[in-house]
């Protein structure tokens, strides 16, 4: 039902990638969340995770019966056939490098999505890249869709690799890097709306976009 669009299916250069970490631990999941989501869209909504890593948070709101997608950058899981990658790899699991131009198609038709999360993921990106990460977001977000993360205000050295390659305070996001990204996109800076969060990681700070017509 799912085709990605790309030439770039994996993302050779980032450092997730060469020097795996989250994609091989991380499998997170929430549902509490997926029910305050459910409870949003009154249980019919379109959902897409970026940097989804094992993939359950993805596959919880697929076994919802709503439409859901993951693209993750590295191809680890596949190889080493772990989480939910066996089941769901080219179904609902794709490799993906979310920094570069992308489209989703569902029974061969582009898709926009209601919600677009990517947890712990975005300070993982280079600051050149952002700017393209954000449009890609806008380009697959429904009007009035939300854009909700967690983003890490922390280094992340595993083994000499910085994990983290946008690494600034909130206070920085906000005032310097997010304006700055989302000139090009119709993306505007909400409080985070719900109770429950994916990751909430030490460090971290929770953003919400909205999609503005």
């Amino acid at each position: 039902m799912f085709r990605v669009e790309t030439e770039f299916p994996i993302a050779y250069d980032s450092p997730d990638h060469i020097m795996p970490w989250g994609t091989m631990n991380d499998n997170s999941t929430n549902l509490d969340f997926i029910k305050e989501i459910s409870d949003l869209y009154n249980g019919n909504y379109k959902f897409m995770d970026l940097g989804c890593s094992g993939g359950q948070l993805v596959v919880d709101i697929h076994n919802s019966n709503n439409i859901a997608i993951g693209l993750e950058g590295s191809d680890y899981s596949i190889k080493h056939n772990r989480a939910n990658w066996p089941e769901f790899n080219n179904k609902i699991l794709f490799t993906c490098d979310i920094v570069k131009p992308y489209t989703i198609y569902y029974n061969n038709a582009s898709i926009l999505f209601n919600v677009i999360t990517a947890w712990e993921v975005v300070e993982h990106i280079k600051p050149s890249d952002l700017e393209q990460f954000f449009i890609n977001i806008n380009n697959h977000l429904e009007y009035d869709g939300l854009f909700l993360a967690s983003i890490s205000t922390h280094m992340d050295i595993i083994n000499g690799v910085h994990l983290h390659q946008s690494v600034f305070s909130e206070v920085d996001w906000y005032n310097h890097i997010f304006p700055k990204s989302l000139e090009k996109t119709k993306l505007k800076i909400y409080q985070y709306p719900f109770n429950n969060k994916v990751r909430s990681d030490g460090g971290s700070f929770h953003i919400c976009l909205r999609k503005e017509k």
